[in-house]
This record gives structure tokens, sequence and C-alpha cells, in this order.
């Protein structure tokens, strides 16, 4: 997943880089902008939005709101082998869905501004902050009892939801995953803080609007561990690397 993340992000690069437009004759400098992003993370999925407020014409702080899917390297999808005909698959094996929520701050710097028509511009940037991380429990339809009608010829299951017990349940044991909504009302908040570290290409060619590619590393620390797998170790902190689709509005423009 990680030599994927790398090989797409500079083929998009080299792409961006030797597909240049004509020169202008101002520099414009770094912008007052409102974005989101759409984020591909290595264990997970993720969107944000971001704040940057411009400090000079090379810096900006930043202001942003991220939410994201972790999950673990371990889950796969899988069904009872008893019953391939129904095909209801399941994570076998997760105990808990987890969200986190980041609101952050931090700063861009640009290291390579943009003098051409359609060129680009190559900032690095960072952020920290506080976390919250959602843990949503997930239960199970477990087969407590089957029978089977001779007369009809139809198998009936007695199942009830619970969640899963590594010393107990096989996957012969599960029928299906319950409604996301059962145990809902479990929901645990674990605080935590978390750095990021990243690259960022705009490369769009109008001078309004904001088109960027970026990638990077998050560091999520937690205040208790995080489980996600049965089989998995308890998590105080995750890595993970990010490549993501930025695009906005400038508010505010100086040029020079």
């Amino acid at each position: 997943m990680k030599k994927v993340f790398i090989l797409i992000f500079f083929l998009l690069i080299y792409r961006i880089v030797f597909s240049q437009g004509e020169v202008q004759q101002t520099r414009m400098y770094n912008r007052d902008a409102k974005t989101f992003a759409i984020l591909i993370n290595s264990n997970g999925l993720g969107l944000n939005y971001r704040y940057g407020k411009r400090i000079d014409g090379y810096r900006k702080n930043l202001y942003g709101i991220t939410l994201t899917t972790i999950k673990s390297s371990k889950e796969t999808k899988t069904q009872n082998p008893y019953l391939t005909s129904s095909n209801k698959k399941f994570v076998f094996g997760k105990i808990n869905s987890v969200i986190n929520l980041q609101f952050s701050y931090g700063r861009q710097k640009e290291l390579y501004g943009k003098f051409d028509k359609g060129g680009i511009a190559i900032r690095y940037f960072y952020g920290f902050g506080p976390t919250v991380t959602i843990l949503k429990p997930i239960y199970y339809n477990i087969i407590d009892s089957i029978y089977y009608n001779i007369s009809t010829g139809d198998l009936y299951m007695a199942t009830s939801k619970k969640q899963f017990n590594t010393s107990v349940h096989q996957v012969s044991d599960i029928k299906s995953k319950a409604s996301f909504f059962e145990g809902i009302n479990e929901t645990k908040f674990v605080p935590g803080l978390f750095l990021k570290l990243g690259l960022s290409i705009e490369y769009s060619n109008n001078d309004t609007r904001i088109r960027a590619l970026e990638a990077g590393v998050s560091v999520n620390a937690f205040a208790q561990p995080i489980k996600i797998m049965a089989t998995d170790e308890n998590n105080w902190a995750i890595i993970s690397l990010f490549l993501a689709y930025r695009f906005g509005r400038v508010t505010k423009t100086t040029i020079n």
C-alpha cells in the first residue's frame, strides 16, 4: 500500500511539472484560501476543511478540521463457509469501527512559486492539535441453533446479536454483520494528539481557484489503547501515509 501511494504521487508530479504554460509578468503571492480535500490514507479514507491565512508572501497559517476512518491492516472480508449462497460478507474478528476527528493548527511555506500561467507552486506544511477518536462497537448475528424441517426441507436458524469473542466464535458461528446502529449507544470517545507533515503541489491555471495534490505522513497518539481487531495489539499510536486532492478558492490575493 505504501509503495502504491509513493508511485501515484510521483507520477502525478511528473505529469504536472511537464505540462507548464506560458510565462506571466506578475508573481502571485501566497493567498488566503478556503479549501476542501479528499484523502486516501494507508489505513482509511477522509475529508478535510482548511482555512489558510496569509502571513507574508511565502507563509500562511493553517486552521483545519479532518475526519478520517481508521482500519486495521488485518481486516479481510469473509463469509460463513456453510452459507455461501447468502453472499453476506463480514470482517471476522473486528470489534470496533473507528473514526478520527482532528482539529489542527499549522503553517505552510512556499518553496517554489508560480511564475507561469498554468505552472506549479511547491509548498511544505505541518499541522498539529487535539483529536477525538470515536469507537463504535461491532455486533454480529451469531448462530445459536439450527433447525431443519424434514417435511419442507427448510433450514431455520436462531440468531442473537453479540460482539465478537475470540475464545468462543469461529467463522462458522457468524451469519452476518449486524446493523451499524446496533451498539451505537455504547460508543466511546477517546482524546488524543496528532502531528502531520506534508508536501503540496498546486497546479491550477486559474488565479482564484486552488487545485493541489498533497502527500505526507500523520501520527496519532491516543490517551488509551485503540482496539480495532480482537487479534490486534492495543494501539497507543498509529502512523499513516496520506495522499489528498485539494480544491477551493482564493479569498484574498496580493500580487507583486
